[in-house]
């Protein structure tokens, strides 16, 4: 149990160091932050250390957890689409390829889904 917390936070600590590094030279050079989804990748690693001691167990608390996180997070991705809609359409002068588009909402939607849990987690 306590090697997989220490193996994520390890993971964890690599993957935001990796991600300062890639998103300040991708913000200093001018361009689209190229890190975004080894942020995303972090907080997950950092969420799974913590959930390490509750997910190791196969009980009723631990099912409770990932069924309400996911609920919730459902609600939380339907908010993004709408405000994504709302920001990026077509009258919007604001002009960002597709591809963007969708690594904001997959890094939105991974943080979320993960620190749904963490709350969960300390919620019960």
């Amino acid at each position: 149990m306590n090697n997989k917390r220490v193996a994520f936070l390890i993971i964890g600590v690599i993957m935001l160091f990796n991600a300062v590094i890639v998103n300040g030279t991708s913000i200093i050079n001018g361009r689209f932050p190229d890190g975004l989804m080894t942020i995303a990748l972090t907080i997950m690693s950092f969420g799974l250390a913590y959930l390490a001691p509750h997910f190791t167990e196969k009980d009723e608390c631990a099912q409770k957890i990932r069924e309400r996180a996911i609920y919730i997070s459902y609600f939380w991705c339907v908010s993004y689409v709408i405000i994504l809609m709302l920001i990026f359409n077509p009258t919007s002068n604001i002009d960002l390829i597709s591809f963007h588009t969708l690594t904001i909402f997959a890094v939105l939607y991974i943080s979320t889904v993960f620190l749904n849990m963490v709350y969960y987690a300390k919620k019960y």
